[in-house]
This record gives structure tokens, sequence and C-alpha cells, in this order.
């Protein structure tokens, strides 16, 4: 405990010492870490030594937005395009396409995560290794397939059980090549606390411990950047997908105990929110029937609220369905006794996750306010000094947490 509270020590030193004015990013670094299901608020009651000296010293925002369904796959490669789900396409973690007549699954069906067609938009490792910029990925949503038929110069396919210290040996390896042959973007991934999130529930006791954990994981990771030659020219972010919302074992709802489901053809997602195609010429009698399950809201393809910016993709199927916050949706088959979720309304502020940011161009001690992740991608293409793709994010949003501003 004493060697871990002199890192953390360390590496908030460290932290301070690498914070220097800068005006031109052209040979700045990029590292880029996601937390899985750090809730914006987490970091208020628990010990987060190391996340508090990044605030200090660099950026912290108020809280980031994620976009509708609040999931982990179409969020991550959201914050990769700068597009809403309902425009790259990665609509949910489990879905239907009737563009390619078959199923993106992330449990078990490896060979279609890594399957380019399934991926719209260009995220931002396409758009570096294009313009000529070496790119580096471990476990990134995206990064496994040859999206635009272009991976990243160094990539690891997904393996959950894989240490986090392997994982931080991996990013150290890819940040001590020689220059000509170091990735200038490093994008890199942890599962937590979002398991722990599901399984306990965000308002478990656990909770904090598990975050204090994390924070000091974080504490190694950024002593040993900071201890590398160029550690002054790399900029690193935190970031995360999603929030996580309670549940109430009283409040699930099985949708085939109000639904017939021989009307359905297809369905994509899972709890709390669904996309369902409906057989031809069922249409209504689905909707009667939808009409009869509590705690839901639901919309037909192409009319759901302008906020939400979903629907109109052909793999969002016919009707949306998703249940009200504190609800969970679920077929009888496959329910789950999970203690938390998400997936919910963005407008939800248990949604709401974290942005943290420091290094030779952000700014110190600034305070963000609220922003949706759709910018993170501008954000990097800046940072990184490429010409970015066309986005549903603007550089404008985030601008001002930049010392050039």
């Amino acid at each position: 405990m004493k060697k871990l509270s002199f890192l953390i020590l360390v590496s908030g030193i460290l932290l301070n010492a690498c914070t220097t004015t800068s005006t031109s990013t052209h040979d700045h670094y990029l590292v880029v870490l996601s937390l899985d299901g750090f809730r914006w608020d987490y970091a208020n009651f628990s010990s987060t030594p190391v996340l508090d000296s990044i605030a200090a010293h660099g950026v912290k925002a108020e809280r980031m937005i994620p976009s509708f369904p609040t999931t982990t796959f179409a969020n991550h490669y959201t914050m990769a395009t700068g597009l809403y789900p309902d425009h790259h396409g990665i609509i949910h973690n489990y879905f239907y396409a009737p563009d390619l007549d078959a199923v993106f699954n992330e449990f078990g069906q490896r060979h279609t995560i890594e399957d380019r067609r399934f991926y719209g938009g260009e995220p931002i490792w396409v758009t570096a290794e294009k313009q000529g910029m070496k790119t580096a990925t471990c476990f990134w949503v995206g990064s496994e397939s040859d999206v635009q038929g272009i991976r990243p110069s160094y990539w690891k396919p997904y393996e959950h059980h894989m240490p986090y210290s392997d994982r931080i040996d991996t990013v150290m390896y890819w940040l001590q090549l020689p220059p000509e042959q170091r990735p200038k973007l490093i994008m890199w991934y942890i599962d937590e606390p979002d398991s722990k999130g599901h399984e306990w529930g965000p308002e478990s006791d656990s909770i904090p411990e598990l975050i204090s954990q994390l924070d000091s994981l974080l504490g190694v990771f950024i002593n040993r950047m900071n201890q590398l030659p160029h550690a002054k020219e790399i900029n690193f972010m935190v970031v995360s997908d999603h929030g996580m919302a309670q549940l109430d074992k009283e409040r699930q709802l099985l949708l085939d105990h109000y639904i017939d489901t021989s009307l359905i053809n297809k369905f994509s997602g899972g709890n709390p929110v669904m996309s369902l195609q409906v057989k031809e010429g069922k249409a209504d009698e689905l909707i009667d029937q939808l009409n009869q399950v509590p705690h839901i809201h639901y919309w037909k393809h192409g009319e759901l609220p302008a906020h939400l910016n979903f629907g109109t993709h052909e793999r969002t199927l016919d009707f949306t369905v998703s249940a009200s916050d504190g609800y969970s949706l679920f077929w009888s088959w496959r329910i789950s006794n999970s203690k938390g979720a998400h997936g919910y309304d963005p407008s939800n502020p248990d949604m709401h996750t974290i942005f943290y940011a420091i290094g030779p161009d952000f700014k110190q001690g600034y305070a963000k306010k609220p922003f949706q992740n759709i910018h993170l991608y501008p954000l990097m293409a800046q940072l990184l000094s490429l010409q970015p793709a066309d986005t549903d994010g603007s550089i404008d949003s985030i601008s001002d947490i930049l010392l050039s501003n």
C-alpha cells in the first residue's frame, strides 16, 4: 500500500511537470483510455487522487453525454467516428442488419465483429492512417475490422481476461518504439467499472473501492508514461462510453408477456432498448399490443424524438422500444439479474460519463461544461493535426479546452 501511495504521489508531481504551454500539435502524441461504464459522478463519492490531479492540472468535464442508445459498442464507435449510432450503423451491441441480412453479435460471433460491412463512417485511426500517421488500438470497438480496408498499424483482438497490467505493458511498448515506428495515436480500453456496475449496481457500497482501485491503476500507468523522454509531447485523455442506472427486480417487464412474438420477424438490442422488425401487415396489431405495455416508450421508424438522433437507419428496423428510467425490458427467455443497466435516454443523468484530459495542448485546471461525445473525433483530429472526415461533431463545441483557443 505504501508503494502504491508513493506511485500516486509521484504521478501527481509528474502530471504537473508535463503540462507545458504549446501552440502546435504536429509533433504531439495522443493516448486515449476508455474506462467502460464510468458514471460521471463515481469520482464524487470515491477516493480518486489521480483523476483529481488530472482535473487540477488539465481538463475535467462536468459530464460527457453519450449517444442513444447509451450502450458500449454504439458509443465507443461514436467516439471514434464522431457520428451518432444512427449514422454509423453500430446501433446496438447485438443487432440484425437487413441491408446485409446478417447479425452483429458481440457474444461468441467474432467473425461478425471483424466484418467491415457493419461499420460506417471513418474512425479516427483510419483518418490518421490515410494521412500517413501510425496508430495503435488495444480493444477499441471497430479496430478489429479493416474499416474502409484500413487497420491501425498495431492492434489487438479483444481478450476479455487480459490482465490490466498487460494492457499497460502493451501501450508502453508502443510508446517506446523508435520514433519512425511509434504510433502518434493510441486508444485502449478497460472493461471496468461496467462489469461490476451491472453485477452490483451503481449504488453498491463496493463501487467506491473499485473506482479507487482503477484510479490507482491509472496512477501506475501515468507514472510510467511520464518517465518517457518524450512525456511532455503526450496528450492523454480518459473517457467512458456511458454511465449506469440502478435496477429494481420488482420493475422488470417481460415483453413477450404483453405482445404476440409471432408478429415479430427479427429483433435487435436488449435491456432496456430493443428494435423490432414486424411481419408484413402486422404493424397495427403490434401497436395495439405495445399500447398495453406499462412503463415503456415506443416509436415507429423515423418518428423518434429529435434529441435521440436515432431511428432512421435501416438497421433500427420498424419499431424502437425503450423501458422507462428505472425499469428493465426483457424477453422471458433472456432475463438477467443484473443490478445495473445502461442504454436509456441520454437525457437521464445516470447515463452521463466522464472526460478528463491533460497534456501540452490542454488548458490547466479547466472545468468544461457538459458536451456530447460526438465532439471527440474532431478534437482528436485537431490534436493530431489531421484533416477530419465529415461528422456530426464540431471542434467549435469543444475547442475551449485547448490552449490554442
